[in-house]
């Protein structure tokens, strides 16, 4: 899925953008610990239901849930505590200038 895009929260405030759907055992499991080390780092985590919007179901219907941090995506079905806080926790300067 070559043409995926990865969407950028509405909210100003949030450097986590949390993608999921209602009955997603995965999503379920997942939100507490990436909101947990948003709130470690003073963040918000925008939560947004794939199935609301079309395009984001079209482009992410087998991967959520999907966290993505600063604009990158940072994982797709579980997510590691150390892996998200150390990608939270990178300095402002290194995150713009981040290449992946």
């Amino acid at each position: 899925m070559a043409d995926r895009r990865i969407p950028a929260p509405a909210d100003p405030d949030a450097r986590v953008l949390y993608l999921t759907r209602t009955g997603c055992h995965l999503c379920d499991e997942a939100l507490p610990l990436v909101r947990a080390e948003a709130d470690r780092v003073g963040t918000a985590v925008e939560v947004r239901d794939i199935d609301e919007d079309e395009t984001l179901r079209r482009d992410w219907d087998f991967d959520v849930p999907v966290i993505i941090v600063d604009g990158k995506l940072h994982a797709r079905y579980r997510v590691d505590a150390e892996q998200l806080r150390a990608a939270l926790t990178l300095p402002l300067w290194r995150r713009l200038l981040r290449r992946d």
